[in-house]
C-alpha cells in the first residue's frame, strides 16, 4: 500500500445517486400590527391631499409631506379617519405597517 504523502493515488467515486439539494421555504404568516390596525384621527382644521403613495397634510401648525413605501396603502375613510393597510403579506410589509402608521399618528 502506497502512502498519500509519497505520491499515491486514491480513487474516489460516488456510488450513491445525488439528489437535488434545496431548502424548505417557510410561509411567513404576518398578522396585522397592533399599532397599524388603529385608525388615524384627522382634526377638522387639517387638510389632507393624497396622490398615490404621497401624503401632504396642511394645518394651523404647518405642513407635512411623506412618501409611503409600496408595501403600505393609505386610505381615507368617509368617517374622517385615515387607515394604513398592507399591500402584500410579507415580513417587511408588516414592519412598515406599524412604523408608518405610528409616524403620522402624532
Amino acid at each position: 500500500m502506497k502512502s498519500l504523502f509519497f505520491g499515491g493515488k486514491i480513487d474516489v467515486t460516488a456510488s450513491v445517486p445525488v439528489a437535488r439539494v434545496g431548502f424548505w421555504r417557510k410561509n411567513v404568516e404576518c398578522k396585522e400590527s397592533r399599532i397599524g390596525k388603529q385608525p388615524i384621527t384627522v382634526p377638522a382644521n387639517v387638510a389632507i391631499a393624497m396622490e398615490g403613495q404621497d401624503l401632504k397634510v396642511k394645518g394651523p401648525l404647518g405642513e407635512l409631506s411623506i412618501t409611503y413605501p409600496r408595501e403600505v396603502i393609505l386610505e381615507k375613510q368617509e368617517s374622517g379617519f385615515l387607515r394604513v393597510r398592507k399591500a402584500v403579506e410579507t415580513r417587511r410589509a408588516n414592519q412598515m405597517h406599524g412604523l408608518f402608521r405610528n409616524s403620522n399618528a402624532s
